[in-house]
């Protein structure tokens, strides 16, 4: 007698009907992460939209999802690499600070970190880099820039 394979098997087209009925069709690329959209303007997190409101309320200037190339694209072997890139949240010109909201940090966004202040460093620069990862920490962070500016 030929022994059942206990194994479920599941199409593309299930797994996206299953997916979309869990309610958990937001950002893939960043954990409990939930796209918000306010005014034609896209969040990637509730966070994100959070310190975007922040810096807005207090008039502090920002550059909002600046791209960074971290190592060109090139060519191996007939392959084509692509470019390492990564889109901070803010850039603040007039504090040289980047804040890129993070509420879980992973291995792959810690080492682009790194790759960011390399390139920073090969540019000159000493621009400081804030990870906020809480509502909280938001705010305190806007309030030692109003707290600066006010000395």
């Amino acid at each position: 007698m030929k022994q059942r394979d206990n194994t479920d098997a599941m199409t593309a087209a299930d797994f996206q009907r299953l997916w979309e009925k869990s309610g958990r069709n937001g950002n893939r690329k960043v954990r409990n992460a939930i796209k918000v959209d306010r005014d034609g303007v896209v969040f990637d997190s509730r966070i994100e939209k959070h310190m975007y409101d922040l810096l807005t309320i207090h008039g502090i200037r920002f550059v909002f999802q600046k791209r960074y190339v971290l190592q060109e694209g090139f060519r191996y072997d007939d392959e084509a690499i692509r470019a390492i890139t990564y889109t901070v949240d803010f850039e603040l010109p007039d504090y040289d600070m980047i804040i890129d909201t993070k509420g879980l940090r992973t291995q792959q966004g810690n080492m682009r970190i790194k790759m960011l202040k390399r390139l920073l460093s090969d540019l000159g620069r000493t621009t400081r880099i804030e990870l906020p990862r809480t509502k909280d920490e938001c705010s305190a962070l806007v309030g030692r820039l109003m707290d600066d500016d006010n000395r």
